[in-house]
């Protein structure tokens, strides 16, 4: 990409660039997937392809939110809430709270955006159990407020793992991208300060519109 085209901006279609370069539609379909593949562009659902912003940074050791990372790069990013309801715990998630199959789970998804474009969206899943001011009468409404001030926005610490995975449709949905294509699967499982796992945080990104950053540390 040379810079002539502006963020976002729609790249022509195979057959124009085969036109234009005297190649075959092969070639120039190569051609757009490499470009894709490097993140230099993305493609919506029945839309065609279109070029990617710059990628934003997000320090995974940080417990810093993503959207504070982001302002620090001169990203705002909207935040929209589009699920909020009651669930139980399916075998993954009582395995990795350690709590019973069936415990009752509150169950958020948000979707996060830039410039009305979407990043990613999480879905967290949080024991009650395991944290008891959740269960007082009323504070379903203030419970976001109140794990912010208890436990810290993202917790203390969290276990987390990245991964490469095509987007399933339903995530495609939320997303606004084709079904299948390559993204990036996040898991969290998040800590209290004693330790003691409460929550449960999978996140689907666009991978073309982040990159994920970490320090090694050494333990003597």
């Amino acid at each position: 990409m040379d810079g002539s085209l502006a963020e976002h901006e729609g790249l022509p279609s195979e057959r124009t660039i085969a036109e234009q370069h005297s190649v075959s539609r092969m070639t120039a379909h190569k051609a757009l997937e490499a470009i894709e593949a490097e993140g230099l562009a993305y493609s919506e659902d029945r839309r065609g392809r279109f070029v990617s912003p710059p990628r934003i940074n997000y320090n995974v050791n940080s417990m810093a939110s993503f959207v504070t990372d982001a302002k620090r790069q001169g990203v705002e990013i909207e935040v929209e809430l589009i699920a909020d309801k009651k669930a139980i715990a399916d075998a993954k998630l009582a395995t990795s709270l350690f709590i019973a199959e069936g415990s009752p789970l509150f169950e958020r998804t948000r979707l996060f955006s830039s410039s009305g474009h979407t990043i990613f969206f999480e879905t967290e899943f949080i024991a009650p159990e395991l944290c008891p001011e959740l269960r007082k009468p009323g504070i379903r409404s203030g419970s976001e407020k109140l794990l912010g001030e208890r436990y810290g926005t993202l917790g203390h610490t969290a276990d987390i793992v990245v991964r490469m995975a095509p987007i399933q449709p339903s995530d495609a949905a939320f997303l606004g991208v084709t079904a299948w294509q390559v993204g990036i699967e996040q898991e969290q499982i998040v800590r209290k300060k004693d330790g003691t796992a409460f929550c449960f945080v999978r996140q689907v990104w666009r991978g073309e519109l982040v990159q994920f950053s970490a320090q090694a540390i050494e333990n003597r």
